[in-house]
């Protein structure tokens, strides 16, 4: 990779600028983009390590990523290093005046997508890119073309770019290198249509074929979603590697020997296709918030394309049910799985229900509105209450039916509440309904939408399950009527409340704010409350009704994007991809309605899902194919002869290897370890002299002026373990995360940078950039790197690498949610003892006695208590890494293992044809 050394090569000089002092240099730029030719690698590099005539550049003798990292921000001199410097063959692609902005670029500069709305593939500039990619207010084809090329930057703009979805297919160094890739996907896909075409007369409907260059073309209708080319061909090339691998297995299962290593083989061949059919990773996770009367269930039913899928109300009607909604793949009914708390829970909740008058809806809701006039006693004699009983045994309970209207009907009394004739209904013993349709794979297949109730929640179990649910989202909707969206405190107000379980607690990457009954609109009103004309606001030969529509659906996008950036947390949520969609279920579903399908935004919505769908099983595919490869590797490789020399040279290698890369992993945990140590120990110091104070203050903030009723919520809270969301109240009162405030602000900006929710936020800090960079097989091998035997061993390798890693990243995203909530969880359980005790204060005065028995018992434990959640926390990191070393130790030396074994016995089978047809499939995923 590494050409001559500094020393003694007149090639080598600096020029005479890089040699200045630095304040001597002018406006000379500071840092550059290059490409490592030998490499093809981006990276970013001082000005001063280029040489004159800038194709090469000096290289630093550091194998520290961290080391690296360090000289190239400081701009070190390549003689101040103490050991010589190399130089590297380089393709300058531009220099920047700061570090940072020759990072932004570093990524890719060009990026190759297809417009989902429009089904056009198209090259953007990739700094056009979020996860929604901007798109300029230009009209002539030349002015987008220019825009691409220069790489225009959307903010620099006064007229409003527009964000569209995108589907990413790669970013690439220069805008030809993106055009080549564009033609390739496109030939590709070509392909995959005739193919169509052979084997379906039927012409499809639409294409995602459209070759544009940067032009935008408006559509008049919604696309029709119904039609996938993409995930139609994703889905074909996993069939037909499957059909490959099945057909691998029978001709493994068909060989007969006694001999061990044969069998070691063959059982270790026959178990890794086993787990490429048995893929479990879980799917991906939209939670959605909204109080009632929102329009939750219009909205699904509209998204999902089922009108009658759940009854009004349903969704919001009764918050404490926990409702998710996921596809049916198996037969053609609707499904509910109802999952019922236990007899225990009921008891305690039933018991402070009706005593302390906490909740008088949940229980006309199962005895009827004459309930409210009985005692505890009179009702457990209720005959009712027999059938409650009854029901809470079974546990669970499953509805299936293939007719829509009966399986709602059916369903209904378990997830929403009568408020006219109450009684019957049964959703204040439901702790969870799942509810699976058929018939909805191209939106369904990898996600799951969850209502995450957020006022009102009264039950302790629901607490556990509401947390553990909304760190599972990848994103967020929150739902709320246009006519209070941006003044209705319930939505902000949950978001305020969970935006650490989003981010740095949980793994949600994107949050969008849905305004619903856009169509609800008095335009005289409209007009008189903005103080416009019917002049003002008319145009484009639209009717006044659907002009205000239209005109109050920008005008509240703006504002809530205002908000949202204005807000306290805003600093938290410029990690997350916040959009505003104005959506309309009723008018989607009305083909009398003045808006158009696009107009009602419900397609946009139906986009999201298709394309995150689309997306994730791309990379479901693309794995399956990269499984199957490593596996005809490991076949290939234990046909080759293979003497003992060479074997052992082999294996000395991948072990010093594997030794070296494991080392540089522990190194890299002890740093992490370190640095929140001294995070957390701030954080003890400053929780032992404020907590008292802070707990104070919170309650002050909470309490009613009249302290009329206060203490039923603060007793249900001690009894619930320091957690309760009162109805009503836009957020809970929440005594562990007051108490652990001063714990987790100290932490989160260290936690975010180690665990990023987002891949593009990875930097040298993070445990995931680090695994990234993990390999045994880098500078593979001295001995004959080009020879036909290395060559399967280093593709098996790189396969088992690609799969252990996959799967560690996903073990990281659940371990850092444990490590997180460390905190929360060691004070909870330590405050645990104090919170009993002033649960059973009662009587005259009570309020006061339970204040003073938890201000005591955070005063008797505060020294302790925080000192143990921090040595939890550190241990929690700790076996994190233990159980990622010991997973990559374990895991690699196995597969090193059986790439070099040696079986003549599989020298009979061929499997050339087998190899061909992946290879031609890993090509065109």
């Amino acid at each position: 990779m590494f050409s001559s050394n500094v020393e003694g090569s007149d090639d080598c000089k600096m020029s005479e600028v890089g040699d200045e002092d630095d304040n001597s240099v002018g406006n000379r730029p500071n840092f550059a983009l290059v490409t490592l030719e030998e490499a093809n690698e981006m990276m970013v590099i001082p000005s001063k390590w280029l040489n004159t005539d800038k194709t090469q550049c000096h290289w630093p003798p550091f194998r520290s990523p961290e080391k690296i990292m360090e000289a190239v921000r400081d701009r070190l001199d390549p003689s101040t290093a103490g050991k010589p410097w190399e130089m590297l063959n380089i393709f300058l692609r531009e220099e920047y005046d700061s570090f940072e902005e020759a990072v932004n670029k570093q990524d890719g500069m060009y990026a190759v997508v297809t417009l989902l709305e429009s089904n056009e593939l198209t090259v953007i500039p990739a700094n056009w890119l979020k996860t929604q990619c901007y798109w300029p207010p230009f009209k002539t084809p030349e002015k987008c073309v220019e825009a691409v090329k220069n790489r225009l930057e959307p903010a620099k703009r006064r007229s409003p770019w527009q964000l569209l979805n995108v589907d990413l297919h790669g970013e690439y160094a220069s805008y030809q290198q993106a055009k080549e890739k564009q033609k390739a996907i496109s030939e590709h896909m070509e392909r995959s249509f005739e193919e169509l075409k052979t084997n379906n007369p039927s012409p499809p409907q639409t294409s995602c074929l459209t070759q544009t260059f940067g032009v935008k073309r408006k559509r008049e209708k919604s696309p029709d979603i119904t039609m996938q080319p993409l995930l139609t061909a994703d889905t074909d090339q996993k069939k037909k590697a499957k059909q490959i691998i099945d057909e691998i297995k029978e001709k493994v299962q068909a060989i007969l020997e006694t001999d061990s290593s044969i069998t070691v083989i063959k059982t270790h061949i026959l178990d890794a296709i086993s787990k490429m059919n048995e893929d479990t990773r879980k799917k991906e996770t939209i939670g959605i918030f909204g109080r009632t009367g929102d329009g939750k269930s219009s909205l699904l039913n509209a998204v999902l394309k089922e009108k009658a899928l759940l009854p009004s109300g349903s969704f919001g009607a009764c918050t404490s049910v926990m409702t998710q909604v996921e596809a049916n793949l198996n037969d053609s009914n609707y499904i509910a799985e109802i999952d019922f708390i236990s007899k225990e829970e009921w008891d305690v909740e039933f018991s402070l229900s009706v005593e302390e008058n906490l909740s008088e809806q949940r229980i006309t809701a199962l005895f009827g509105a004459e309930a409210e006039e009985k005692t505890l006693e009179e009702l457990k004699r209720d005959d009712k209450y027999t059938e409650i009983i009854n029901i809470l045994s079974t546990r669970k309970k499953i509805i299936s039916n293939s007719d829509l209207t009966e399986f709602a009907r059916a369903v209904k009394p378990y997830i929403g509440h009568n408020v006219s004739n109450p009684g019957g209904c049964f959703w204040p013993l439901v702790k969870c309904v799942t509810i699976k349709i058929p018939n909805n794979r191209e939106l369904l297949e990898h996600i799951v939408l969850i209502d995450l109730p957020g006022t009102g929640d009264c039950d302790k179990i629901r607490d556990d399950l509401w947390k553990t649910k909304i760190r599972e989202c990848s994103s967020v909707w929150i739902v709320s009527d246009i006519k209070r969206a941006n003044t209705d405190r319930d939505p902000w107000g949950i978001l305020e409340h969970c935006i650490e379980d989003l981010g740095p607690g949980g793994e949600c990457k994107h949050i969008n704010f849905i305004c619903t009954k856009t169509d609800d609109m008095e335009p005289e009103e409209y007009l008189e409350s903005t103080r416009l004309t019917d002049a003002q606001i008319t145009g484009d030969g639209l009717d006044l009704n659907t002009n205000c529509i239209l005109h109050r659906n920008d005008l509240a996008k703006k504002t809530i994007k205002l908000k949202l950036k204005s807000s306290k947390s805003a600093e938290s949520k410029e990690r997350f991809i916040t959009d505003v969609f104005t959506v309309s279920s009723r008018a989607f579903f009305d083909p009398k309605s003045h808006l158009k399908p696009l107009e009602t935004e419900i397609p946009k919505l139906m986009d999201i899902l298709v394309n995150l769908n689309k997306s994730t099983n791309h990379k479901l595919t693309r794995d399956y194919i990269n499984e199957a490869k490593g596996i005809l590797s490991l076949i290939q490789s234990v046909q080759l002869d293979k003497d003992k020399n060479t074997k052992d040279r082999i294996l000395k290698d991948l072990q010093t290897n594997l030794e070296k890369e494991l080392k540089m992993l522990d190194d890299h945990f002890e740093d992490l370890y370190e640095n929140l140590k001294q995070c957390l120990s701030k954080g003890v110091e400053e929780s032992v002299r404020s907590c008292v104070k802070t707990t104070q203050d919170k309650l002050s903030s909470v309490r009613p002026e009249s302290d009329r009723g206060f203490h039923r919520i603060f007793r249900a809270m001690c009894v619930r373990g320091g957690f309760y969301w009162p109805r009503n109240k836009n957020e809970p009162l929440d005594l562990n995360k007051c108490l652990s405030k001063h714990m987790y602000d100290s932490i989160n900006k260290e936690f975010v940078l180690m665990f990023p929710v987002d891949d593009n936020d990875k930097t040298e800090k993070s445990v995931q950039d680090q695994l990234d960079k993990f390999s045994i097989i880098q500078c593979f091998l001295p001995t004959s790197p080009s020879s036909p035997m290395l060559h399967p061993i280093h593709i098996f390798i790189q396969t088992q690498e690609t799969k252990l890693k996959a799967s560690l990243s996903r073990d990281i995203v659940e371990k850092k949610k444990e490590i997180y909530s460390t905190i929360y969880k060691a004070i909870k359980t330590k405050m645990a003892p104090g919170y009993e005790k002033a649960a059973k204060k009662k009587g005259q005065g009570s309020m006061q006695r339970m204040e003073n028995a938890i201000m005591e018992t955070i005063e008797e434990l505060k020294r302790r208590m925080f000192k143990e959640a921090k040595v939890e926390m550190l241990e929690m990191l700790n076996n994190l890494k233990l159980h990622i070393m010991k997973t990559l130790r374990s895991e690699l030396e196995s597969s090193v293992r059986h790439s070099l074994s040696q079986i003549s016995k599989f020298n009979l089978l061929d499997f050339s044809r087998e190899i061909q047809e992946l290879e031609k499939l890993s090509a065109a995923v």
